[in-house]
């Protein structure tokens, strides 16, 4: 399947634990000081609608009630709904947009993870998305292990996608690393067990690349 990707939108992925949030912090700073005009996101949230999407989404209490589908569908509700009120004015204005998450997070999780059928939540990704794909999503790839170990570390009571058993998160980093090979034009893979400086290093020189082109 091809994708329309919008230019200046880009975005970190992976699993819980990676460093998406303390990196687009790193690479929002840069970009700014460079002279361009930033707006950051986090998926799902960033405007009222989708944050009570999330609310519904995150809660515990339907842990073994909500069903695949229906998760699939709030997701793609919530991304929508931010595309239309921050995203897409945010890129006609010519800012640079960076996404703790977005639309790849869905096939990794419901399709990789749930198993929901991949070519299914890409068609409802183009419909929810159109145009709105980022023009290059790099995805820190971590362990399992790791993941869980830095997390323990945070001493937070694990929300209730976070709270699924390793192996659901086994194949959710599978499904990352197979993106990174289906659809290398537009999906990178970081390597996130590095230090975070080299990882950085290496996230700003793949963004700093697009943005010159």
């Amino acid at each position: 399947m091809n994708f329309q990707t919008a230019k200046n939108f880009f975005c970190l992925e992976g699993i819980d634990g990676c460093g998406k949030s303390t990196q687009l912090k790193k690479i929002a700073l840069d970009l700014e000081n460079a002279g361009y005009e930033v707006l950051c996101i986090r998926e799902p949230g960033g405007v009222e609608i989708s944050e009570k999407i999330r609310q519904l989404l995150l809660d515990v209490k339907y842990k073994g009630i909500m069903c695949d589908k229906t998760e699939l569908l709030l997701y793609n509700a919530a991304r929508s709904q931010l595309i239309a009120e921050k995203i897409a004015p945010a890129l006609a204005k010519g800012k640079v947009v960076l996404a703790d998450r977005f639309a790849w997070s869905t096939l990794a999780y419901q399709g990789y993870g749930r198993g929901i059928d991949p070519q299914t939540i890409l068609e409802l990704s183009q419909i929810a998305c159109g145009e709105y794909t980022p023009e290059l999503t790099i995805v820190l790839d971590l362990s399992v292990e790791e993941s869980r170990r830095r997390q323990a570390g945070e001493g937070r009571t694990p929300d209730r996608l976070e709270s699924e058993a390793a192996d659901f998160f086994e194949r959710v980093r599978n499904g990352y690393q197979q993106m990174a090979k289906n659809f290398p034009a537009c999906v990178s893979l970081i390597y996130a067990e590095d230090s975070v400086e080299n990882v950085y290093t290496q996230i700003k020189q793949r963004i700093f690349e697009k943005l010159k082109r």
